[in-house]
C-alpha cells in the first residue's frame, strides 16, 4: 500500500519555475534530406520546423543533432537542447 505525500512536504518539494522566454528547442530528428526540430514558441505553442521555416522575423537556417540556427538580419543565433 502506498502512502500519499503530506501536503506540507509536497508544497516544499515543488518549485514553480517560469518557462524561458523566446524560442526553446525541445528535440531534433536528424535526416540527411529533411531534418526537423520541435520548438516551443514564446506564446507557448509547440511546432515542428524545418530549414527555411519562418518564425516571426527569424528563419531556421540550420538543424544539427542538438541545436538549431536562427537567422535574423544576417546574423545567426544557435539554440541548443537543454
Amino acid at each position: 500500500m502506498a502512502n500519499s505525500t503530506p501536503p506540507k512536504v509536497a508544497a516544499s518539494a515543488t518549485t514553480q519555475a517560469p518557462l524561458p522566454s523566446g524560442i526553446a528547442l525541445l528535440g531534433v530528428r536528424r535526416s540527411d534530406r529533411d531534418p526537423r526540430a520541435l520548438v516551443r514558441l514564446p506564446d507557448g505553442r509547440v511546432m515542428t520546423v524545418g530549414v527555411g521555416t519562418q518564425l516571426g522575423r527569424q528563419k531556421i537556417v540550420a538543424i544539427d543533432e542538438d541545436r538549431i540556427a536562427l537567422s535574423k538580419g544576417g546574423a545567426a543565433e544557435w539554440i541548443e537542447l537543454p
